[in-house]
C-alpha cells in the first residue's frame, strides 16, 4: 500500500493537483493523506491581548479546516476506485513541519506539491524543496494531464553518482502502471567527463533491472536548452537530482540548484529526488 502525502489550502489549483495524482495512482493500492496547515491571525493583537482571546477564536480555524477537509475526502471517497482510500490531517503549524512530521510518522512515499506554472516558484514551495528531503517531491503544475503511458524523464549532468533509492521508491509506487523511463544527459555525448559517463552507465545499467522496457537514453542537443526540451516532452514527468547540501545551504546563504531547474520545467509535472 503506497502512502501519498497532498498538502492543501482548498484552492482550484490543488484540487486540479488532487485529480492528476489520484489518476496517475488509479491502478495502485494508495492511501491518499490530505494535509491542511493553519495559523492563528493574531495582527495587531498583544501578548495580553492573545490571553483574553475566547475559545471560539482558537477553534474557528481547526473546524474551518476540518470542515473543508471532510468535504475533500468525501469528494475523493465518492469518485475514487476502490483501490484507494482518503484521510484528512488538520493541524496547527509550519507546513514544512507538518510535511515533515507526516512524513517519518506515516511513512509517506511521495509528497505532491501544486505548482503555480509560472517561471518562479512560490516561496513555500521553494522552503519545502529546502527543508523536505527524506522522500520523493512531485510538483504539479495547473492543468497537468496525465496519458495512458507514462514517462519519467531522469535529467542530470552526471558529475555526481546519482543516489537511486528515492527513484526507484517513486517507480515501484507505480509498478502497476505503464511506466516508461528515460535518460537525458545534459551535456553532448562528446562533452561527457570520463567520471560524468560511469556515472551515466552506472545508472543505465541500475535501472535496467527495475523496468521490462527499454530505457531510453538522449544527450543534450547543441543549442538546446532543458526548456526546450521539456517544452516539446510536455506529458513527461522531468525527474531533477537535488544535491546534498553544503554548509553554505544549509545556513541559507544559497539556495539548491534544483530550485533554478525547475524553474524551467514549469510547464512540466517535476520529480524531485535527494542525493
Amino acid at each position: 500500500m503506497k502512502k501519498i502525502l497532498i498538502p492543501t489550502d482548498f484552492s482550484l489549483n490543488s484540487y486540479q493537483t488532487a485529480d492528476y495524482i489520484t489518476n496517475l495512482f488509479k491502478k495502485v493500492n494508495c492511501e491518499f493523506y490530505f494535509l491542511n496547515t493553519f495559523r492563528y491571525i493574531n495582527s495587531g493583537l498583544n501578548a495580553f491581548e492573545m490571553l483574553q482571546a475566547d475559545d471560539e477564536w482558537f477553534e474557528k480555524p481547526k473546524e474551518d479546516s476540518l470542515e473543508k477537509l471532510g468535504k475533500l475526502v468525501t469528494r475523493y471517497t465518492l469518485k475514487s476506485n476502490k483501490n484507494h482510500s482518503f484521510h484528512a490531517i488538520s493541524e496547527h503549524r509550519d507546513i514544512v513541519d507538518g510535511i515533515n512530521i507526516s512524513v517519518e510518522t506515516i511513512g509517506i512515499d511521495v509528497v505532491v506539491l501544486t505548482g503555480n506554472g509560472t517561471s518562479t516558484l512560490g516561496t513555500t514551495t521553494e522552503n519545502i524543496l529546502e527543508k523536505v528531503r527524506s522522500c520523493p517531491v512531485l510538483i504539479v503544475p495547473p492543468h497537468a494531464t496525465t496519458c495512458n503511458g507514462i514517462t519519467l524523464t531522469i535529467a542530470s549532468d552526471f558529475q555526481q553518482k546519482i543516489n537511486t533509492g528515492e527513484i526507484e521508491r517513486f517507480i515501484k509506487a507505480l509498478e502497476n502502471t505503464n511506466t516508461k523511463i528515460g535518460i537525458l544527459a545534459l551535456k553532448e555525448k562528446k562533452n561527457l567527463s570520463e567520471k560524468a559517463s560511469e556515472n551515466l552507465e552506472l545508472l543505465l545499467t541500475y535501472l535496467k533491472q527495475l523496468s521490462n522496457k527499454p530505457i531510453e537514453l538522449e544527450f543534450l542537443k547543441p543549442a538546446f536548452r532543458l526548456k526546450d526540451y521539456a517544452f516539446s516532452h510536455i506529458n513527461e514527468i522531468m525527474c531533477v537530482v537535488d544535491n546534498k547540501p553544503d554548509l553554505f545551504r544549509k545556513i541559507g546563504v544559497v539556495k539548491s540548484n534544483v530550485i533554478a531547474t525547475i524553474c524551467k520545467l514549469n510547464s512540466n509535472t517535476v520529480l524531485t529526488v535527494h542525493q
